[in-house]
């Protein structure tokens, strides 16, 4: 699946759609995906859109890009990007201040080759089989 990135703040960034699933729905937000992150970090606001307990989460810190470390609750979520659907470990927080969700390396890279295409502001997924 071949995805234009999305404008945010001046700049095109590899922003895509992703599924959330709380309860019996699908909820599409938009997130930035990063290689370099770790874990998928969402704004805590979104764990109640899906109507997640943020704290009935697993609380870990993680370590943002300026190096502090912000507290995260860990729910497993069932997500869909690129038409692929599975069980990923997502993380809530109230302190995630870059202004938009992040995807993250853990449990979601391993299930694409993902390409950033810079020069034509694409990302693409292509889901591994398995």
């Amino acid at each position: 699946m071949k995805l234009s990135y999305l404008k945010f703040r001046d700049r095109f960034l590899p922003i895509v759609s992703i599924w959330l699933k709380g309860g019996e729905e699908w909820v599409e937000f938009k997130a930035f995906v990063d290689s370099g992150a770790g874990h998928s970090i969402f704004k805590a606001e979104m764990a109640e859109i899906l109507g997640f307990r943020l704290e009935d989460g697993k609380e870990s810190y993680v370590t943002v890009g300026d190096g502090s470390l912000i507290k995260v609750y860990i729910h497993d979520v069932r997500v869909r990007i690129a038409d692929k659907e599975f069980e990923a470990a997502v993380g809530f927080s109230r302190h995630l201040g870059i202004g938009f969700n992040v995807i993250g390396r853990l449990d979601i890279f391993e299930r694409f080759t993902i390409c950033f295409d810079e020069s034509e502001k694409m990302i693409e997924f292509f889901p591994k089989s398995g």
